[in-house]
């Protein structure tokens, strides 16, 4: 198989499938002692390959389906990052930010605190730059709250799943897959909102079920009186949220549970033939570049000098 294609979940699910020998149907619940989920089943259990490397997040899927290397790094050697890119550092400021100001802390102290562990006046200009859209959405959540009856908040929410889909603890040693919810919403109609903040900007044609959709199903585990779910991104560079339809459990049930496991299967599946590299474009922002031969060559290919003939 030609590497450039390692990152391709589409054929990693591909894969994956086809070696699969059993289409075993699991329940949620099944277990002895565990309280069964709203409905939820996956259609096959776990393979072994999967199991070794759980818990699995949002970020562990993809990090694994776009480069094993990579995966191997952060979730086997558990190596510390050598070297931490400015988005990085500017995202997780502005989450704190906003983590802060939606639990009641003044917005400029909120900003002040997190803008100083900023290392550069650089950085600190650009996060600057996305806090002044701060204001604008604490002033649309007031008036959403005013206009809907909210029964609860969720900031920064762990959540987490065993593989039979049962709720679990987000530390717990059974978690199979597991999120923190940025923002949520339950309302006293039986519905609920999940918001996740984006710092980078938007992508037309990108699918928001495709982002949240690991956070529906946690979410659909763990709320299990819940009949609706809305899924929304902010988009803090432009001051916007882009809302999904409404999702119904049904959609959870039929489709988003079977996608989140496939893509499960086609991350383990592409790391299971060890730390193979997968040089791109996104070499340039790792950051562990510095360790792997195959980005440096990405990144610094040899140039070659004629003797002038003159």
């Amino acid at each position: 198989m030609a590497e450039c294609h390692r990152g391709d979940p589409a054929l990693w699910r591909r894969r994956a499938r086809a070696k699969d020998e059993s289409d075993i149907v699991a329940h949620a619940g099944g277990r002895s002692g565990r309280r069964a989920g709203f409905g939820l089943r996956c259609r096959s259990l776990p393979s072994t390959r999967a199991l070794i490397h759980a818990p699995w997040s949002a970020s562990k899927v993809s990090t694994a389906l776009r480069c094993p290397r990579l995966f191997h790094f952060k979730y086997v050697e558990k190596l510390a990052e050598p070297e931490v890119m400015p988005e990085t550092r500017i995202g997780k400021a502005i989450h704190k930010a906003l983590e802060h100001t939606l639990m009641g802390t003044p917005l400029t102290e909120a900003t002040e605190a997190v803008r100083g562990e900023l290392p550069s006046e650089i950085e600190q200009r650009r996060f600057d730059a996305l806090a002044a859209g701060i204001p604008a959405f604490t002033v649309r959540i007031g008036q959403f709250r005013r206009r809907r009856r909210v029964a609860r908040q969720l900031v920064e929410y762990s959540l987490a799943v065993r593989e039979d889909l049962s709720a679990t603890q987000f530390y717990s040693g059974d978690a199979y897959y597991r999120g923190v919810i940025d923002l949520g919403f339950l309302f006293e109609d039986d519905a609920l909102a999940l918001v996740d903040h984006k710092t980078g900007q938007r992508i037309p044609g990108t699918s928001i079920a495709d982002q949240l959709e690991g956070y529906a199903v946690l979410a659909a585990a763990a709320f299990r009186h819940v009949r609706t779910f809305w899924l929304g991104l902010h988009w803090i560079a432009e001051r916007a949220v882009e809302w999904s339809p409404a999702v119904p459990p049904e959609t959870i049930i039929d489709r988003l549970v079977p996608d989140l496991f496939d893509n499960i299967e086609a991350a383990a599946l592409a790391i299971d033939d060890g730390p193979r590299p997968n040089p791109g474009s996104w070499c340039d922002r790792c950051s562990y570049r510095e360790l792997c031969p195959a980005s440096r060559e990405l990144r610094y290919e040899p140039v070659e000098y004629e003797d002038d003939e003159d």
